[in-house]
């Protein structure tokens, strides 16, 4: 049996029923059988577990405020640039949703706001779906409780996206949308899917639970024609093969489409990591700072984070490659660059990156303020060693990618070392 209204077996009637009677001390935001099966679904009848995370949901809607999230006017920069949007019907009646997923700018974002507002805007948009399905329900005269999602990921990169602290948060936001609000979906088309795909799905993949997953599909270089199997183009934006346009071929009446966001969004007071946190250092005008790092072991990441009081510095990663031997004159190092040096807005934005190193060795990480003679730069930065099998999923053409932003700020870097560095000498 399917577990919908109509189609229940003896034993899911009965877990039906005992749910209900467990959660008659609580106020739920519906209490219909349509509502207990769809949590009931997503646990595949087990009413203890419904229970449990119904109660939970009912706790996160106390402390977020859910019962009046839709009429809360969230920030600004949320509005404008987080990727959301409803347009048209499917073919059987369902709305569609649309998320411009490519153009979502976690970094921008992230420092733009209180996590707590982008936790609260998350279910904002799921409350939102609710009303919609209630809107559509009394539209076609029957219970409509699923949604058809389009993802467009047109722009998606890992200079733009893989953002460690924006992607953990990602994460927690997704598992949070489906524990809160399970057996929604009836469709999730991604469209435009670059070659990076694959790889930017492993990160994210084990946060969505099975039935979701069953619910994918990825379209392929005929994908117009292909959603216009399941949304008739009068109810299909013109950018997605369809007829309507309002007022663009986007409708960015109905869908925000993103984009990076700019600085003047950004907390003055933001820092992914606390600055009592960091080490700290002087780099003196026309110098540079230099510190080595052990790697014992192939496959080792290293992570990094800095910030700098006022001004601009330029930043890079080199590997020893052991001593060069001079007639007549002293050895010397040499040194082979495998993040490429160059100036950093992290008086802006604070920079944080990726490098997995493919042998051992010591690693030199590279402060230069060579080029400023006429103030000194005090930065904080963050180093970390992580073990070899560290699981980040990111594929070497990620380094093959130019590391900067549309608006010239620094999207976190991934950099794999390997045997094609350019040798720079050293001392």
């Amino acid at each position: 049996m399917s577990g919908h209204v109509g189609d229940l077996s003896s034993s899911q009637q009965e877990a039906l029923s005992k749910l209900k009677a467990s959660l008659s001390d609580v106020t739920l935001p519906d209490n219909d059988d349509y509502y207990f099966l769809r949590w009931l679904r997503a646990v595949k009848f087990d009413c203890d577990k419904a229970e449990q995370r119904l109660r939970k949901h009912v706790e996160l809607r106390r402390e977020l405020g859910a019962d009046t999230v839709l009429t809360w006017t969230p920030p600004e920069v949320l509005v404008k640039y987080v990727t959301t949007g409803f347009f048209g019907e499917d073919r059987d009646g369902h709305p569609v949703y649309y998320d411009c997923f490519g153009n979502l700018d976690f970094k921008g974002l992230y420092r733009s706001c209180k996590q707590d507002d982008l936790l609260k805007v998350k279910m904002l948009h799921g409350e939102q779906l609710l009303a919609k399905f209630r809107e559509f329900s009394v539209q076609k005269g029957r219970k409509i409780e699923t949604v058809t999602t389009i993802v467009d990921l047109e722009n998606l990169s890992f200079q733009r996206h893989y953002y460690w602290p924006g992607i953990n948060f990602l994460t927690e936001l997704m598992t949070l949308f489906h524990l809160h609000y399970p057996e929604i979906v009836k469709h999730i088309f991604f469209v435009k899917a670059p070659r990076i795909f694959p790889a930017a799905y492993n990160i994210v993949k084990r946060f969505i639970d099975d039935n979701t997953k069953s619910k994918i599909v990825v379209l392929g270089a005929n994908w117009k024609e292909e959603l216009l199997q399941y949304i008739s183009p009068d109810q299909l934006p013109q950018a997605y093969g369809g007829t309507r346009c309002e007022p663009d071929p986007m409708c960015t009446n109905f869908i925000t489409v993103g984009g990076d966001v700019p600085p003047e969004y950004y907390l003055t007071n933001f820092t992914e990591t606390s600055k009592e946190d960091m080490e700290s250092v002087l780099v003196s005008r026309g110098s540079s700072y230099e510190r080595e790092f052990t790697v014992e072991l192939p496959g080792t990441v290293i992570r990094w984070e800095f910030i700098t009081n006022g001004h601009d510095i330029s930043f890079g990663w080199y590997q020893k490659s052991g001593a060069k031997r001079r007639r007549f004159l002293p050895p010397t190092t040499e040194m082979s660059e495998v993040v490429p040096m160059k100036r950093r807005n992290s008086h802006i934005v604070p920079e944080s990156g990726v490098l997995q190193c493919s042998t051992a060795g010591i690693y030199v990480m590279k402060f230069d303020n060579s080029y400023s003679w006429t103030r000194s730069k005090e930065v904080f930065y963050s180093v970390k060693l992580l073990p070899p099998d560290t699981e980040l999923s990111v594929p070497q053409m990620a380094a093959e990618e130019d590391g900067t932003g549309a608006n010239g700020t620094e999207e976190e870097e991934f950099y794999e070392c390997n045997d094609n560095t350019v040798p720079v000498d050293g001392t």
